[in-house]
Formats: structure tokens, C-alpha cells, sequence
């Protein structure tokens, strides 16, 4: 897997990867847009990946929002290969494995518009500059999920904490906190990037119009949370940080089959 060697991984690598599971497990593909790197004349295709699209409970999975947060593209094709452990068949997956395509091979922050992507507003939606914005809003804006997940990377950290949304937390995001506690370091600061902390690895944010947000104020996702794995810590352990929470976020979704 790439972590062995993520020196040497690319967006086309990754997705051509993915592609080649999807096939031979009969997920189904989607190319929801294209971005065109006009710097060097390259057109990225922008991908959705769909596992179980039968299913009645439904999870969105995003990541690569920001091109240098590697783990979080890199935990999709673990998930790809290790269906039966990751995805369970009442659960329909609607994965998004990079969408800024750009700013993962430059690995970066910024798009190669020089645009953080993680904004999800009326301005980005009309600018030519947020095409992967756009394609993906276009994709999934008439869906409705049981959790949403975004997995960042925070790379100065060494420890794990996460962004929710809701003023009454959900027990879910406690035991994601919980889980990364056994691989890494819990954030305990009272305030993390001026936004209040609980103290215990959890940030209410404020609305910032960024993706997570939005789909949880619009009431398109019942939970809503951005990872924010360490970016000191191992690659692989990242990754295991990544594949833990999917399946806590699983568990917790079929727990309210009947809601």
C-alpha cells in the first residue's frame, strides 16, 4: 500500500488503483467533473466511488480536500481492498477519494488556482475557480446521509482532534476520540485554531461554510465530523487512525436502523 512508499504516489496512481478494486469488486464509478491544471495543460477527472448504492442507511466519505493531508486519500484504497472488514452491506458508501486532484500532486494546501477548497458557499459555487467544488455540490447536493465524514490532517499536531457541529455531541464523536487515544496523543487545549475546544480532543465549530458544515446545517447529514489525524505521527498509523473511525462510524449508523 502506498504508505509504504507515499513518496512516490500521484493523484493518477491512486485513482487508477482505486479503479482497478472498484472493478473487481463491483463498486461503481462515476466521473462526476474534470479540473484543467491550465499551468501545464492537464485535465483531472474527478471521481465518485459508490459502494452498496441498494442500501438504506447511507455514509459519505470525503477526502484530499487539501493536497498535503495525504492519510486521508491514502486510507481509501485499505478500504477498497478489505471490503467484508470496512463496509457493511446495509450501509450504502458514497466515497469521494480526492477532490482537490491538483493540489495532491503538488502537495499543498491550495488548488493549482491557488484556492482552499473546504468552502462550500454561493461565491464558490458561480466561480470558475472552484470547478471541483462545483462538481462534487452537483453530485451530491439531492442526497441525504446518516454521517459525513472528512478526513484532514493537521500537520503541525501530534495529537488527534476533531470538528462537529452540534451543540449537544453526539456519543459517536467520543468514542472516535477514544479510538485515536490508542494510537496517539488527544488534543487538550480549551481553544484550537480560535475555535472552543471541550478540552478532550472535540472543537465546536463555528460555521464556517466549510463542506462538513454545510451538509450538516442544510440537514443533509444527521452527524457530521472533520477528522484531523496528526501529521507527526506515522503514515500508517494515520491511516489505522482513518480505517478505526469508518468502522465506529458503521457501528453507529446501524444502531439506528430504527430512526
Amino acid at each position: 500500500m502506498f504508505e509504504k512508499k507515499h513518496h512516490n504516489y500521484s493523484y493518477a496512481l491512486v485513482i487508477s488503483e482505486l479503479i482497478t478494486l472498484a472493478h473487481r469488486h463491483n463498486f461503481s464509478i462515476k466521473k462526476i467533473g474534470e479540473e484543467r491544471f491550465e499551468h501545464i495543460g492537464m485535465t483531472y477527472p474527478l471521481y465518485r466511488f459508490t459502494v452498496n448504492p441498494r442500501a438504506p442507511k447511507k455514509f459519505c466519505i470525503i477526502a484530499g480536500v487539501h493536497g498535503y493531508e495525504i492519510a486521508g486519500p491514502l486510507t481509501i484504497p485499505h478500504l477498497f481492498e478489505f471490503p467484508k472488514k470496512y463496509f457493511n452491506k446495509e450501509i450504502a458508501y458514497y466515497i469521494y477519494p480526492i477532490l482537490n486532484p491538483t493540489s495532491f500532486d503538488l502537495d499543498r494546501r491550495m488548488d493549482d488556482d491557488n484556492r482552499d477548497l473546504n468552502c462550500l458557499n454561493r461565491r464558490t459555487l458561480k466561480s470558475r475557480n472552484y470547478r471541483e467544488i462545483q462538481a462534487f455540490y452537483n453530485d451530491i447536493k439531492k442526497m441525504r446521509f446518516d454521517a459525513l465524514i472528512s478526513m484532514h490532517e493537521d500537520l503541525d499536531e501530534k495529537n488527534f482532534y476533531a470538528y462537529v457541529f452540534e451543540r449537544e455531541k453526539n456519543p459517536v464523536y467520543r468514542r472516535i476520540v477514544r479510538s485515536a487515544s490508542r494510537f496517539t496523543g488527544v488534543e487538550t487545549k480549551k481553544s484550537i485554531y480560535q475555535s472552543p475546544s471541550d478540552g478532550h480532543g472535540l472543537v465546536i465549530n463555528v460555521h464556517d461554510q466549510a463542506i462538513e458544515d454545510r451538509f450538516f446545517c442544510m440537514k443533509q447529514a444527521k452527524t457530521s465530523l472533520t477528522s484531523e489525524t496528526p501529521g507527526k505521527l506515522d503514515i500508517g498509523l494515520r491511516i489505522k487512525i482513518n480505517l478505526e473511525n469508518i468502522k465506529i462510524i458503521n457501528r453507529s449508523i446501524l444502531s439506528r436502523r430504527s430512526g
